[in-house]
């Protein structure tokens, strides 16, 4: 990559530490710079005129990634943004595409998967890696939204993995209209003004293996659809 400039931004020193590390030790980073709150990264941003900014979503427990998503993408034309967060529910990427995030990473990802994120950003590929582990609970999952149900959850996964709301009521055992119904909250909650407009923020790299069927949600105690989803890697 070409000399760039770096901002890391996190309210965890030990994730600021390892992340900067790993960037100063690669070819191609001018600097970096680090910001643990909003305010800092703003300040950071309009001293410096990062290259790329990689944020959490949550912040000193707010969800002040976005907007540190937004001024960047506002302020900064050729600025790119990479969410690096500890919760990959659907709403999450929802909510990081939504304010502007040109790529998505989740913290269980290796060194050498996040420098790849970050070549393939800066080089104008969208790139979503999703957790492996544990997915998050669901109380986690939805702090980034506007009050968003379970079922909302369940089913903004399977939108966001393309299913056709036929297929999505067919899975859920719900009336077609009914899951219309679901979809236009979901959107409207997300700023989002239809599929089509969800989509062409979802253009990720592709790869990968196609989305498993799955089961539908279980009183015995399993994990729901959107719980499986969030732990999926796409």
């Amino acid at each position: 990559m070409n000399r760039v400039t770096m901002l890391v931004v996190d309210d965890q020193p030990l994730i600021r530490y390892a992340l900067t590390s790993l960037l100063r030790d690669s070819a191609g980073v001018e600097a970096v710079a680090e910001a643990a709150s909003e305010p800092e990264a703003l300040w950071q941003c309009e001293k410096r005129h990062p290259d790329m900014v990689i944020t959490e979503l949550s912040i000193w427990g707010e969800p002040a990634g976005t907007a540190i998503c937004q001024f960047v993408k506002e302020h900064f034309d050729h600025a790119t943004v990479l969410v690096f967060a500890g919760d990959a529910s659907p709403s999450a990427i929802a909510t990081a595409l939504n304010a502007g995030a040109d790529s998505f990473v989740h913290k269980s990802a290796s060194g050498g998967q996040v420098m790849s994120a970050v070549r393939s950003t800066l080089a104008g590929q969208r790139v979503c890696l999703q957790a492996g582990g544990t997915p998050p609970a669901v109380s986690e999952a939805v702090q980034f939204t506007s009050l968003m149900t379970r079922r909302e959850e369940e089913i903004l996964a399977l939108v966001l993995y393309r299913w056709s709301n036929d297929e999505i009521a067919e899975e859920l055992h719900l009336a077609t209209q009914t899951v219309k119904n679901y979809v236009s909250r979901i959107l409207q909650k997300l700023g989002f003004g239809s599929r089509r407009d969800l989509f062409r923020e979802l253009r990720f790299r592709p790869g990968g293996s196609p989305l498993p069927r799955l089961d539908t949600t279980s009183p015995d105690g399993e994990l729901f659809t959107a719980d499986r989803l969030a732990g999926y890697r796409g």
